[in-house]
């Protein structure tokens, strides 16, 4: 089951689930079975969250992703946290820059179905980002916990206002 987060164009799809954007082994996930189970359109985005130590994306031309090329990259990613957008219906191509790892499975190729907004991800207004948030930063992914805080305060202080108000008429 994919994690997916919804913004204003589609859907964030968290590359691999729970395991992330590492090398693969017999506990974790295959990235282009992975990518088949999920049917991608232009406007969703792909986060790769991963450890910078030790991995990169790169954005890579088909036959560099064949041959596991790391020489020319078309893009290259190495914040450990990385947000890309499908902004067209061409195939993409994502392998990890380490010596090896490429040829060990951490390669992705994604293939997007036509324009448009993903069916079923009802859309909204992105939220406005500080100019002190970093680019690859998604409010949609890390904002839940001060969410969760923010909204346990405000049950405790409606809870607390009530109790008053009927201790108040009584």
């Amino acid at each position: 089951m994919a994690i997916v987060s919804r913004v204003s164009f589609g859907a964030v799809y968290k590359v691999g689930d729970d395991a992330g954007w590492s090398i693969p082994n017999a506990q974790s996930v295959n990235y282009n079975a992975w990518a088949e189970a999920i049917d991608f359109h232009v406007g969703d985005i792909l986060s790769f969250e991963y450890n910078s130590l030790f991995h990169s994306v790169l954005e890579v031309s088909r036959d560099a992703y064949e041959s596991c090329n790391t020489q020319s990259p078309m893009k290259s990613y190495t914040t450990g946290k990385d947000s890309i957008t499908l902004e067209s219906s061409d195939p993409r191509y994502f392998i990890c820059g380490a010596p090896g790892h490429c040829q060990m499975g951490m390669k992705l190729e994604i293939r997007t179905n036509g324009a448009g907004n993903s069916p079923n991800v009802p859309t909204r207004p992105m939220l406005q980002l500080s100019p002190y948030s970093s680019p690859g930063w998604n409010p949609w992914l890390e904002s839940s916990a001060w969410q969760l805080q923010l909204a346990t305060k405000l049950v405790i202080a409606v809870a607390a206002l009530a109790i008053f108000s009927i201790g108040f008429i009584y």
